[in-house]
């Protein structure tokens, strides 16, 4: 396995798992609330966690504290929630109560400053009781390519009457790239601020230690309330690109860099300008960490944002579901919780409004019990990563090296015509450690330089078993910015039925998305080019030219010397020792003859831009000379009469298949009778876990191997397995016995579905032949409705079985023969027309025609039968399966890739057509050999009887 998507969530390792579950092996641990041993002990370990988090990040409790929370998401929310935009205290707070010093005692908070929210509206309490003191509404600033999470902050500023602005990343760039500036800094200070994020304070030098003092201190009680809060947001890494945000934009920012950018509209209010006096505007970062975290170090004693998000998952993968919220303990008072859950007070009177919150931050925001048993495990986490790899640092280090390997290799690919292979994302081509992570985002392109489909790429790259991440990642921004996506072509792409998270990868030609690759501290040079060994054997068209003339600068690249066994095989060196091999099946045109210039095999040896310009040479003087040996040449053989009949031809039902239980082998009959779902008893049974998964051959090929045989006299369903005792349950249950079974359910489609479990007998059964435990055969009980429209009829919501989608799946002979002259010609693996039928798994089979005419159809009749066709069926590796051993092979969908386009489609779906008056289904079936007339969208006959 080739696993490629660590920026949404890392692996754990083994000695990870085994030391957290010897703790909990070894430990009582009880509810942190409670006031026993085992409670006492789960609150030392949590105390000990959250101490080791601030470690992690080179800072003290004196500096940061530390919420947990379920994640980097939950901590942009707690923030949006309670942050004061407008700088007022929503509290009501007696004259004399000012702040609590955090340093304080329950006892002391009680007897000297009780810190009470009384939200009670008694008019007889004079205002000497009670003070509110209003301000204008602050900004929310937030760079445009960020996660969705920070985009939906927008709504919560917005709500609490901030103005809300979107700041382009190059647009940042230049604001903050511009010297000197002249910020406003505590009281009326003024200091310079150079393009390196310097600061060269105004004060004489013995008052910069005052400066720094009262710069930290902002949380006066009355400087604050009489200040407009602003709150600036943007990535350490970007989820997109990995590019990565200036560190150096947190202390500008805090000190008044984007001052002057708050002059235009906001995007919530085009008639509304911030005042032109910024004297009384006070600048907050919150840096989203939880992409930078994950592979780089963060270290707060130099950086010092706010509010800093976190999610553990992505840095040692276990566990997931928790987070936390790093809070600079000088901006904590921004915070004005609402809510308050159990565990959080001090006191809480139930008859009045009244309440004392506690005083520590972490405890105010730590609503209910935390999940203490995972908390536990992040300290194991920790430890772990740094034991295997010596730290943060070396990390940032080997994921940065592997990403630009990747994106070196893509940028330089080239079709045999000249035309690129890939359009990478990235912000700059100069690739730096300090500016780009781990990721490698990007759209393949064919020869004639239209695009591939992110969708078809992911399937491809699923018979390779590599793991890759492809959409937009939750970054519309970034999404949108790289791909050149208008307003109006987003909202085009919409109304065409684009969602995110779907897999409509192109509209009108043009991406929805794209791919991403990342790599985690268990990455290696061998998944990287499987990753390219991919692209070049399924995504180049002719042999592969190499384009080296865009490194102009002095470049760190792998050496490439001819240490190949045999001929055409050569290895590349990676840099760090390893050797990838590039079988010979690979035909690499622009192979540049590199003798006479001196590679190494250590990563720091540089190739000078004069080297680069020889190999470009090199490569140039070469392209012309590079042929495919003889041997590598596939002569497409010649089948007489092929495909030729383009006149009409008759059209015949062939073959009717039957698959009882989802997933598992078909049979064919000679006649078969139809329900209200299609063909009656197909897709009536499927295999589930005990917890509900359903198991399909994607997850599982082995479960071709189980053939059902359906014996109607007997009433009786069979399942077979090779070698082994049969097993039967009944087609119909007896109604006497249905109240006494038991009821399972699974997924289909995102549909649940519920059926009944038919019993343990069959379920041991198939546990022991798929290896599998606690599995169960479940017959459906509820009814499912079809979601696929017609280009004529719309939505015609049919009823399903357990079928993905449609009531039957049409197969054309002639297409079928069709693809497998394609393989042939591509030099692939040879399939049989009848093994290749089973492997799309249709339910109708016809002959006659023209290959892919079944694209045009529109509907079609066999006898008394009509059936709306309801387009395309998309492919997935499924059609990779062998029906006869469960292996999977990467033939047919390298060449429905390279021949059907994005979408891979192949056969058709359809259901059966009924009169809107019919209660009941006519006793109506189909027998092999009869006619069948199909129609276009003309509604025009293709054949006749």
């Amino acid at each position: 396995h080739c696993y490629l998507d660590h920026a949404a969530a890392t692996l754990y390792s083994d000695s990870q798992i085994k030391d957290t579950l010897s703790e909990l092996q070894s430990s009582l641990l009880g509810n942190p609330h409670s006031r026993h041993f085992p409670s006492d002990t789960s609150t030392q370990l949590i105390e000990s966690v959250r101490q080791r988090i601030l470690e992690h990040f080179n800072t003290t409790a004196v500096e940061y504290d530390v919420i947990f929370t379920s994640g980097a998401t939950e901590a942009l929310k707690i923030v949006a929630e309670n942050f004061q935009w407008n700088g007022s205290s929503k509290a009501f707070h007696g004259p004399d109560n000012d702040i609590v010093p955090k340093n304080n005692s329950e006892e002391q908070v009680h007897q000297k400053h009780p810190e009470v929210e009384d939200c009670s509206t008694d008019s007889s309490t004079g205002s000497s009781e009670k003070q509110v003191i209003e301000a204008s509404p602050g900004a929310f600033v937030y760079v445009r390519e960020n996660h969705t999470s920070v985009l939906g902050m927008r709504g919560l500023a917005h709500q609490a009457g901030a103005e809300v602005y979107c700041l382009p990343y190059k647009e940042a760039l230049e604001i903050f790239q511009k010297a000197p500036y002249t910020y406003l800094v505590g009281d009326n200070i003024d200091s310079f601020i150079d393009g390196n994020g310097r600061k060269e304070s105004t004060e004489p030098p013995e008052e910069n230690e005052q400066l720094k003092t009262r710069n930290i201190d902002r949380m006066n009680e009355e400087s604050f309330s009489n200040r407009r809060n602003c709150l600036f947001t943007y990535s350490g890494q970007c989820n997109f690109s990995g590019a990565k945000g200036p560190l150096e934009w947190i202390e500008q920012v805090q000190n008044g860099a984007l001052n002057d950018f708050l002059k235009k509209s906001p995007i919530n209010d085009q008639n509304s300008l911030m005042k032109a006096n910024t004297s009384d505007l006070r600048w907050f970062v919150l840096l989203d960490a939880a992409g930078l975290s994950a592979t780089c170090p963060l270290d707060l004693s130099r950086w010092q944002p706010d509010f800093v998000p976190v999610s553990f998952y992505k840095i040692f993968g276990y566990p997931t579901g928790l987070g936390c919220l790093l809070v600079r303990n000088t901006a904590w008072q921004l915070l004005n919780k609402s809510y308050y859950g159990g565990g959080t007070v001090l006191m809480v009177d139930s008859r009045q409004m009244v309440l004392v919150p506690r005083p520590r931050l972490h405890d105010r925001f730590e609503d209910g019990t935390l999940p203490y048993l995972s908390i536990l495990a992040i300290r194991h986490g920790l430890d772990t990563v740094t034991k295997l790899t010596g730290g943060m640092g070396n990390i940032q280090q080997h994921v940065f090296h592997l990403a630009r390997y990747t994106h070196h290799a893509l940028k330089s690919y080239r079709h045999a015509n000249g035309s690129p292979v890939a359009r990478l994302y990235s912000e700059e081509d100069q690739w730096d450690v300090n500016t780009h992570g781990s990721i490698v985002n990007f759209n393949l392109l064919n020869s004639d330089g239209s695009y591939v489909g992110y969708a078809q790429v992911e399937r491809v790259a699923s018979l390779y078993n590599i793991y890759l991440r492809t959409g937009c990642l939750c970054n519309p921004g970034a999404c949108q910015t790289h791909l050149d996506i208008s307003q109006e072509n987003l909202l085009h792409q919409y109304e065409a039925g684009h969602v995110c998270g779907d897999a409509q990868d192109l509209v009108d030609g043009l991406p929805t998305g794209s791919v991403r690759v990342s790599f985690g501290y268990m990455s290696s040079y061998k998944d990287a080019d499987l990753l390219l060994k991919m692209v070049r054997e399924c995504f180049v068209d002719g042999p592969l030219m190499l384009e080296l003339s865009w490194m102009k600068k002095s470049v760190v690249l792998p050496s490439r010397t001819n240490v190949g066994k045999g001929p055409g095989e050569d290895k590349l060196h990676d840099g760090c020792g390893n050797v990838a091999t590039h079988d010979k099946v690979t035909v690499i045109s622009a192979c540049i003859d590199v003798e006479g210039l001196k590679f190494s095999d250590s990563e720091t040896d540089v190739i000078t831009e004069r080297s680069l310009k020889l190999l470009d040479s090199k490569y140039n003087s070469q392209q012309s000379h590079n042929v495919i040996d003889e041997n590598e040449k596939v002569a497409a053989p010649c089948v007489a009469g092929e495909l030729s009949n383009s006149e009409a031809a008759s059209l015949t039902l062939t073959d009717i298949i039957i698959y009882p239980v989802k997933s598992c082998a078909g049979f064919k009959v000679q006649k078969w009778n139809i329900s209200l779902e299609g063909l009656k008893y197909d897709r009536q049974w499927m295999i589930v876990t005990s917890s509900g998964v359903t198991l399909t051959q994607k997850r599982l090929p082995l479960m071709s191997l189980i053939t059902p045989h359906i014996n109607l006299e007997a009433g009786t369903l069979t399942l077979a397995y090779k070698g082994e005792m049969d097993v039967s349950v009944p087609l119909e249950p007896p109604v006497s016995t249905t109240t006494e079974m038991s009821v399972c359910g699974g997924r289909v489609c995102g549909d649940r579905v519920r059926g009944l479990n038919c019993g343990p007998k069959v379920g041991s059964w198939l546990s022991q032949m798929l290896g599998q435990p606690h599995l169960q055969l479940m017959q459906q009980m509820s009814k499912r409705t079809g979601k696929l429209e017609s280009d004529v009829h719309g939505h015609l919501r049919e009823s399903l079985s357990l079928v993905n989608e449609s009531q039957y799946l049409v197969l054309h002979r002639p297409s079928v023969r069709k693809l497998i002259l394609e393989i042939q010609r591509r030099g692939l693996n040879e399939l049989t027309e009848d093994e290749l039928l089973m492997r799309f798994r249709g339910n109708i089979v016809v002959d006659g025609g023209d290959p892919y005419e079944e694209d045009t159809w529109s509907s079609m009749a066999i006898n008394d039968l009509h059936f709306q066709i309801q387009g395309g069926c998309r492919r997935c590796q499924m059609v990779c399966v062998v029906p006869d051993t469960g292996e999977r092979t990467r033939e047919p969908m390298l060449t429905l890739s390279a021949t059907r386009g994005s979408s891979m489609k192949f056969g058709v779906h359809a259901m059966t057509v009924i009169a809107k008056e019919s209660t009941n289904m006519p006793e109506l079936n189909l027998f092999v050999g009869a006619p069948v007339v199909v129609y276009t969208s003309n509604i025009d006959a293709r054949s006749q009887s």
